[in-house]
């Protein structure tokens, strides 16, 4: 029993705490690797940032070119001109001017774009003209890049470029384009100077898949796994690695994070942490109960093996005490008092009862067997025919057939045998009021074989020829009805005599189901007592009446076919 209870306890709480480390462990999972994505979201909305300000300040150079009405005009003429036209142009005007100092276009590009320390070089062109002017403000980054790259023919690595198309404000007609070339050293510094992030990789990439910028070791290519469909919503588990980014409208370049799941900071202490304490909580839950169980196991082993003493027989056994205040103290007491009044009561009043019960139930078979009057009734019958009388004489042989039936001492008999003894008592009673009753008896062929205890008809027949017959009338019938209902024997007497009124049938109905019946009475109460004291409470009579009307009386029983199988079996009973 110990060991039952113990494994299920552990089975329980083993059960309980893994649960218990699933849902920690998935819950710092996620807050450590949420914090871990904020974290990086912070530093891509700083890059996203760093990019946006790169077009407004392109965007404001532009915006002011467009407010100087002769820088527009000089900017016009230069593009539509070859750099010769475009110089006596600028000496044109510069004639012209009353100012000392020349502002133009080409003055306005250098100096402004020159403003930020990350533009590499700055490109006003028309292609329909074939004029460019280039404008370059890092020398060292504009002699890496080739050709193509100056040209713009192929995106440059590690350069941020951005285009602006320049129209004229009357005519809206395209004048030329300006490409403004940035270099990434505002966002490298900003990686480089936070803390954490040696083991984070971030790229930004165009459209076309290109890898425009990257920062960090990392060996996860989102540019041939991402798309900017598949970066809008959180964050994604690929490859082993925990994938975040957006796409920067202005620019349209998807700027990405990716961090190896392993890497993620403090993710696989926090989980040892919590398994370790868990580790302790689980041996702490099942070690603790085990030591109270398993004293616990040993009294109750020895109650056990006491009880199993008891149920052979031995009622002198008795379970140890002890001063402990506990329950199985309290059983243990409780049982070793139980013993003592059973013992009591078996020697004082179970062998008592029994006897009397015995004495009682063979005094009600007997109540009707003055057996020294059948000699006597024989002689009288003999007597009666000698002198002509033979209706007396039949009366009388019916009569000592009920007194010879009377005699028998057996606790069951032949059904058919019962039904016979209440056959002659109505035939008898016939005689006594001719034409005035009329009886039927149906038995089932599948209880022809049955046996049950003896007077349990006559009596019923009887209360109901004191009782309910109808002295007035010819018409008065009574018919008895014997079969099987499954594993049990259904006999139903029914009559239509005066019946029983309400408050009475609730009467002997109450006094039916008391199990301190008196057996004063020959009727109802003495053949329901006596079934109830052999075959138990479950079975008896049942009594349903109206009144005027009939009376209808069920005796219910069990369905035997063998003396013998029902004596062995309510011996033990």
């Amino acid at each position: 029993m110990f060991y039952r209870i113990f494994f299920t306890y552990t089975t329980i709480i083993l059960m309980a705490m893994s649960a218990l480390f699933i849902i920690l462990s998935s819950y710092y999972s996620d807050f450590v690797i949420q914090r871990e994505m904020d974290r990086q979201r912070n530093v891509i909305e700083e890059i996203q940032s760093e990019l946006q300000k790169k077009h407004a300040f392109v965007k404001q150079g532009i915006r002011q070119l467009y407010l100087d009405k002769t820088l527009l005009q000089d900017l016009s003429f230069a593009l539509q001109h070859d750099y010769q036209a475009y110089l006596d142009y600028r000496l044109d005007k510069y004639y012209e001017s009353d100012s000392l100092v020349p502002y133009n276009f080409d003055i306005f590009v250098s100096n402004y774009f020159s403003s930020d320390s990350e533009v590499i070089a700055a490109v006003v062109r028309n292609e329909v003209y074939g004029s460019k002017y280039e404008y370059i403000y890092n020398h060292s980054q504009w002699n890496l890049l080739d050709d193509d790259e100056k040209e713009l023919l192929r995106t440059p690595k590690n350069v941020h470029v951005l285009s602006e198309q320049i129209n004229d404000p009357t005519s809206l007609d395209k004048l030329g384009t300006i490409d403004v070339l940035f270099s990434y050293r505002n966002i490298d510094q900003l990686l480089t100077v936070r803390e954490n992030l040696s083991d984070v990789s971030f790229k930004l990439i165009d459209a076309e898949g290109n890898v425009r910028y990257a920062f960090g070791e990392g060996d996860y290519q989102a540019e041939k796994t991402l798309t900017y469909q598949s970066i809008q919503d959180g964050y994604i588990e690929d490859n082993g690695y925990l994938v975040q980014g957006l796409v920067d409208p202005v620019s349209e370049l998807m700027i990405t994070a990716a961090i190896p799941e392993s890497k993620v900071e403090n993710l696989t202490s926090y989980k040892l942490s919590i398994f370790l304490i868990i580790l302790v909580l689980t041996l702490f839950s099942i070690g603790i109960p085990f030591l109270s169980l398993k004293n616990y196991s040993k009294r109750v082993n020895q109650m056990n093996r006491k009880m199993k003493e008891v149920q052979k027989g031995d009622l002198s056994v008795r379970m140890d005490t002890t001063t402990a205040d506990d329950d199985l103290n309290v059983i243990s007491s409780t049982f070793n008092e139980t013993l003592d009044t059973l013992e009591e009561y078996i020697n004082k009043v179970y062998f008592s009862r029994l006897k009397q019960k015995e004495a009682e139930l063979a005094n009600l078979q007997a109540q009707i067997n003055p057996h020294f009057l059948y000699n006597t009734l024989e002689a009288i019958r003999m007597k009666a025919i000698a002198e002509g009388g033979r209706v007396t004489g039949k009366m009388i042989v019916q009569l000592a057939d009920l007194f010879r039936y009377s005699l028998q001492t057996a606790e069951l008999i032949p059904i058919l045998d019962e039904k016979d003894h209440a056959y002659q008592y109505l035939e008898l009673f016939k005689i006594r009021f001719p034409n005035q009753l009329t009886s039927e008896f149906h038995i089932d062929p599948a209880v022809m074989d049955a046996y049950v205890p003896p007077f349990i008809l006559q009596p019923i027949i009887e209360n109901y020829l004191l009782h309910g017959l109808k002295r007035d009338r010819l018409d008065n019938k009574v018919s008895t009805r014997i079969t099987k209902k499954g594993e049990l024997l259904h006999i139903v007497i029914e009559d239509n005599g005066k019946g029983i009124e309400p408050q009475h049938l609730e009467e002997i109905q109450e006094r039916l189901a008391s199990k301190h019946q008196t057996s004063s009475s020959i009727g109802l109460g003495n053949v329901n007592e006596r079934i109830k004291m052999k075959f138990g409470d479950d079975y008896g009579i049942k009594l349903n009446s109206e009144p005027g009307s009939h009376t209808i009386v069920q005796i219910v029983m069990p369905l035997l076919k063998e003396v013998e199988s029902h004596d062995q079996r309510y011996a033990s009973g």
